[in-house]
């Protein structure tokens, strides 16, 4: 059976309808924007949490880098400070070590020029004693500390005698000439013995035969005196032992000892 409606009805209907479903779609579209808007706000208070977070790990890691900086910059410059200590303290001490060590260089160099200067006198004597070594006359050699001219006692003396013998005296004058050209030096006249007979008697023998031979070089060879001194050591230093004949002929002798001049070795005042 069909019902037949009025115009005025279908239309008041129609629009009562589209009220009811236009309606419904605004309740729908506020609830949903209400939902959005729940969402967002909730989004925003994480992000925002999140955020104040971050920002709080930012601050302290900032804090603690400038804390970590400022210790090491306290340490770098409690460590320069030390270096520079120790490098003043370097620069003072290796001052005064130059300043010692330039001063030993020097000393050094002055002692190795006066000792090369006394070499040069030492070769000087051997030089112009080398004619006279080289016929057996005597003999250059060091002894003692000193260079030593040595003479066979019994080439100038008769046994336990201090007069020279004739054949002697050509020996010292040919010596003195050779002194005579070395006036920068000092020579002492010594005189051995062996040890046969007193001992009192050997220590007058000694020095009496150095006195003979002095005097004999002043007067005869014309050497000055003040170039010259004399010494008796009698049987005390002899170059071999007494056990022989042959070793006491040996120790029987007249040295020439070249006195070293200090004022070469030492600033002596």
């Amino acid at each position: 059976m069909f019902v037949r409606l009025r115009p005025a009805r279908l239309l008041t209907g129609v629009v009562l309808t589209s009220l009811a479903l236009l309606t419904s779609g605004c309740m729908m579209t506020s609830t949903h924007d209400q939902l959005l808007d729940q969402e967002r706000k909730k989004l925003g208070e994480r992000c925002a949490g999140q955020l104040a977070g971050e920002r709080d790990k930012c601050a302290t890691a900032k804090t603690e880098a400038e804390a970590t900086e400022k210790d090491r910059m306290a340490r770098a410059a409690e460590e320069l400070a030390r270096t520079k200590k120790v490098l003043n303290d370097c620069t003072s001490k290796g001052g005064d070590s130059a300043k010692l060590y330039a001063s030993c260089q020097l000393d050094r160099d002055e002692a190795r020029q006066k000792l090369d200067r006394v070499s040069a006198s030492i070769n000087k004597v051997r030089e112009a004693l080398q004619v006279m070594s080289d016929a057996g006359k005597l003999q250059v050699k060091v002894a003692r500390g000193f260079l030593v001219i040595a003479l066979q006692g019994d080439i100038l003396f008769d046994s336990g005698k201090s007069k020279l013998k004739e054949e002697a005296k050509p020996i010292l004058l040919e010596l003195a000439a050779i002194l005579k050209t070395l006036p920068d030096r000092l020579f002492q006249v010594a005189g051995h013995t062996d040890d046969t007979g007193a001992e009192d008697l050997n220590w007058e023998l000694s020095m009496q035969r150095a006195l003979t031979v002095v005097q004999f070089l002043i007067k005869q060879g014309t050497v000055q005196g003040k170039n010259l001194s004399a010494g008796g050591y009698a049987m005390y230093q002899p170059v071999i032992d007494n056990t022989t004949d042959q070793n006491k002929q040996t120790n029987r002798r007249v040295e020439f000892l070249l006195i070293p001049n200090l004022s070469e070795l030492l600033n002596l005042k």
